[in-house]
């Protein structure tokens, strides 16, 4: 099977690469190496150094005839007050269209597109949820950032690409995503927290370390795309551990694996109270046939071997990091 990432020099693209690849299939990455490097992608992969939002991506793939698409491209959220929408949406939305043109023509059999996850549902009044607490995705989203806006928006073109050309497509909404090994290029805060305190210097939180979100490690999210090859026909679904947990229940695994007694700077940007957002995971177990398979406490343990080039202690047991592991959320 043919192959193409759109951001494989990313964080969950360069993962993507390398795990299709080991699987056999024929792959080639497009990116800009905006927000990757070029060492990122696994040299078996064929690299074309191109904008998605370049005329010449659809020449790419009438050259190449991709099966599916993969489509990664994402610009790294700035978690400022005033973000540049102008920019996202001629990222997020222009070049999606250009990408979505390029399927069309080259009649590709599949699109993958990455959306949001937690974060579209930020701005949700989620008093009716069910007693799990666990939001499905049938509840509508309410995104607040230009991100998010343009991830919403931008499934809504995935669906209407796929019913005027025919395009299968599959919309992967993920939760908070971790294991990263750069923590120049990081976004989660698990990340600068060990690059922090493996220097014995004072980590930052900003806002609330109280809001609880689902968080899920790498490899999961990997071996749901390798499900999502063969499986997945026009469906929305979460990719997710429908479990819940906090900032600070990361940075007190981090503190305890490293043995820091280290206390974080609180940087404050709003007064809201704490909420959790928590994503059920099941209609991609019956979809993909897919469920995640790292706990939290092997995930933080894998994610600093692989930062800090060294192998850890193990964590103590679920229970005493995050509460009970099992389907129910953990509300803290």
């Amino acid at each position: 099977m043919k192959i193409a990432i759109i951001g494989g020099a990313g964080f969950v693209g360069s993962h993507l690469t390398r795990a299709y690849l080991d699987a056999g299939h024929d792959v080639f990455v497009i990116d800009n190496l905006a927000q990757g490097t070029r060492k990122a992608i696994d040299a078996r992969a064929r690299f074309y150094h191109l904008d998605i939002r370049d005329g010449k991506l659809q020449a790419v793939f009438q050259t190449e005839r991709p099966d599916i698409v993969s489509h990664h491209a994402v610009l790294r959220e700035h978690h400022l007050p005033c973000e540049d929408a102008l920019l996202d949406a001629d990222v997020h939305i222009r070049g999606l269209l250009n990408v979505l043109e390029s399927c069309a023509h080259a009649q590709v059999a599949k699109l993958i597109f990455a959306s949001s996850g937690n974060s579209l549902y930020r701005g949700c009044s989620l008093q009716n949820l069910s007693m799990s607490g666990l939001i499905n995705e049938e509840v509508d989203p309410c995104p607040l950032r230009p991100r998010d806006i343009t991830s919403l928006a931008g499934e809504w073109y995935v669906r209407y690409y796929a019913r005027q050309y025919g395009l299968s497509s599959l919309i992967l909404r993920y939760a908070d995503i971790y294991g990263e090994v750069e923590a120049n290029r990081a976004c989660h805060p698990l990340t600068a927290f060990l690059a922090q305190l493996a220097l014995q210097n004072r980590p930052s939180i900003r806002g609330s370390d109280q809001n609880v979100r689902d968080h899920i490690f790498i490899d999961d999210v990997v071996r749901a795309n390798l499900c999502a090859l063969e499986r997945g026909h026009n469906e929305t679904l979460h990719i997710s551990t429908a479990q819940g947990y906090s900032i600070k229940q990361f940075y007190q695994s981090a503190s305890r694996l490293l043995k820091s007694n280290i206390p974080p700077l609180y940087i404050s940007t709003s007064l809201a109270e704490p909420n959790a957002v928590i994503l059920d995971n099941r209609r991609a177990l019956q979809v993909l046939n897919w469920q995640p398979e790292i706990s939290l406490p092997n995930g933080i343990n894998l994610a600093a071997q692989r930062q800090l080039g060294q192998k850890s202690e193990s964590l103590p047991q679920p229970d005493s990091v995050a509460g009970d592991a099992s389907r129910s959320p953990v509300l803290v």
